[in-house]
This record gives C-alpha cells, structure tokens and sequence, in this order.
C-alpha cells in the first residue's frame, strides 16, 4: 500500500507542477477572481496537500531515502508522459533511456533497502 501511496504522491505532484504553469499569478495580485484565474490556484492548493498527505503516509512505511527517489523519478516520468500525451511536446530515444535509467534506479533502491 505504501508504495500506491508514492505512486499517488507524484500524481499529485504532477498535478502540482501543471497548476503552477497554468496559474495567473499577475490576475490574482490585480484581484482579478475569474473561473480562468481560480482553478488552476485551487488545483495547486489540492493537489499540493494531497502530496504532502500521501508521501508522509509512504514515508513511514517505506525508508526516506528510497521513497524520496521514487516519488522523484515517479513525478519525473508523469511529467514527461503528461507532457508528450497531452501537450504533444516531442520527444527522443535517449530520453526513454534516461527514464528508463531511473526506474532502474529506483528498482535498485526498492531491492537494496533494509526491510
């Protein structure tokens, strides 16, 4: 189950980071409430604590320096798949290496980790 809590943590995560890059900072200064500005502060706050609630419960199930790797390359790869799915951004071979480096990386942890 902790590591399903992970799993959720860098979806959320994931989620997070978009928010920040679709929020309007300069409308909300301005006192500019419209739907455009609000939802994507509202999805930052949501998303932002549901990340913090699911890596603590993965955090005390799983070692801090393993779950810490994994929730990192776990976002790393949402990120780059969101982005090629939906925002249709290019990508390369040696890209899916690199990826494929840290899923290695974090197999390796979750393997070498005390019990």
């Amino acid at each position: 189950m902790a590591w399903m809590f992970l799993l959720l943590a860098s979806a959320c995560q994931t989620g997070w980071t978009y928010s920040l890059k679709y929020a309007d900072f300069g409308a909300l200064a301005q006192f500019r409430f419209t739907l455009p500005v609000l939802v994507p502060i509202i999805i930052n706050i949501i998303s932002g604590l549901a990340n913090v609630f699911f890596l603590s419960l993965a955090f005390k199930q799983i070692p801090l320096t393993t779950a810490f790797g994994a929730w990192t390359a776990g976002t790393l790869v949402l990120l780059k798949l969101a982005d090629v799915v939906f925002l249709k951004a290019a990508w390369s071979v040696a890209e899916v290496f690199f990826i494929g480096l840290l899923a290695v990386g974090v197999v390796g942890l979750k393997l070498v980790a005390p019990k």
